[in-house]
Order: structure tokens, then C-alpha cells, then sequence
């Protein structure tokens, strides 16, 4: 049985699967297993794209941490802007619209243009993940940067140090979340499932508010 396929990304996005070796991917979004408890619209299957010269970057990266005997670790890249759409929905139909007002969840979010990440770090050898003092997407005050302490701020500072230094911009409240500076463009709604309804023909299931709040 054949697993779900994943289309190729579009004009100017790489796959970072393919273009950083050792790059590591735990696509929580293709899976029930993330914050809203189900698979996102435009998962439908586990992939990771970001803009060409944004994945150069991390790529520089990647190559930066080898000696050290690690790598990185990508929860999220580019993010379909219906999957957006999707984490709202929840945030609404859950009561916890307090997450999109603090600032976790965001419905103009720099993950739809491909210039945003979201990234851990691994032994290259083992693929364990090294101690950042919570998991990935915990909407709590110990995911802030700055709200560690012992091995885990260790690690929080080596790879914040590593983003800053390559033209990155962290988020405060999620250790992360990486913004690349010198990139732009609009928000796309191409999904990665090449079973998924193409950027354009999707809609929003009946009694889904519109996206802008």
C-alpha cells in the first residue's frame, strides 16, 4: 500500500527534504497528533518547502552545526493558507481564541509566504532531539525563549545564536519560530498532497468564519 504523495512544490520553493541533506522533518500538521487533534487541510502528506534562497540559508546552517555532530530538525516550513484557516476555525470552535490574541496562533501568518520555519535540533548520528524544555507548538509561558533553564536554555541558545547569525528572527514566546528577514512574497494556498484540491479550488467547510478577524 502506497503512502500519500507529495506534490512537487511550486515555482521558486525547494523541498528542503531534497535539499539539505541531513535535514531532518516531524511533519506534526500531516498527523492527529499536534495541537487542534487532526490531520490540517493541505498536509495531506509530509512535506517541508521554503523560498529558494531562504532554503539556502538553512541549508548554510545545516552545514554549520556537522562538526558539532548535529543537524536541524523542521516541524513546519511553508504553510498552506488553508491550514491557517483550519488552526483558526479551532481556536474558535474550541473557546480558545485567547491563543490567536496572545499571539500563538496568528491568521496572517509568514509561514504562508515561505520565509518562516519551525525548528529544533538532532544528534546527526542517533536523530534524537535534543532537550529544548518543552515540545514543539506547547502554547504555554515555559515555550518562551527566555523561560528556560540548565541544559535545555543551553540548547535553546545555541540554536537561536546560529538563526540570528544567518539574517533569522526568533519569536519570543515560541523558541521555535524563525522568521528569514530578507524574504517576501504573497500568501499561497498550494497544499502538499497531491490528492489535495489545487491552490484556488479549495473552500472552507460550511460554518467556517472568513479567515481575517
Amino acid at each position: 500500500m502506497t503512502g500519500p504523495r507529495l506534490r512537487p512544490p511550486p515555482p521558486g520553493f525547494v523541498d528542503l527534504a531534497a535539499a539539505i541533506p541531513g535535514l531532518r522533518l516531524d511533519v506534526g500538521y500531516h498527523r492527529a497528533s499536534n495541537f487542534t487533534g487532526a490531520p490540517l487541510p493541505g498536509y495531506g502528506a509530509p512535506g517541508a518547502w521554503l523560498q529558494g534562497h531562504v532554503a539556502e540559508d538553512l541549508a548554510a546552517i545545516q552545514r554549520e552545526l556537522a562538526p558539532r555532530g548535529l543537524g536541524l530538525l523542521c516541524f513546519d516550513a511553508y504553510r498552506p493558507r488553508r491550514a491557517t484557516h483550519a488552526m483558526i476555525h479551532w481556536a474558535e470552535r474550541t473557546g480558545q481564541l485567547r491563543l490567536v490574541h496572545e499571539g500563538y496562533i496568528s491568521p496572517r501568518s509568514r509561514h504562508n509566504v515561505g520565509a518562516t520555519t519551525d525548528l529544533s535540533l538532532v544528534e546527526l548520528e542517533t536523530g534524537r532531539a535534543l532537550d529544548m524544555g518543552t515540545a514543539w507548538d506547547t502554547f504555554t509561558a515555559e515555550s518562551h525563549t527566555a523561560n528556560a533553564t540548565g541544559r535545555a536554555q543551553e540548547n535553546r541558545a545555541l540554536l537561536h545564536g546560529l538563526m540570528v547569525a544567518h539574517g533569522w528572527q526568533p519569536y519570543s514566546k515560541e523558541w521555535w519560530h524563525f522568521r528569514y528577514l530578507a524574504a517576501d512574497g504573497p500568501p499561497r494556498d498550494v497544499p502538499y498532497g497531491a490528492d489535495e484540491p489545487d491552490e484556488g479550488a479549495w473552500r472552507a467547510p460550511a460554518g467556517w468564519r472568513p479567515l481575517e478577524l
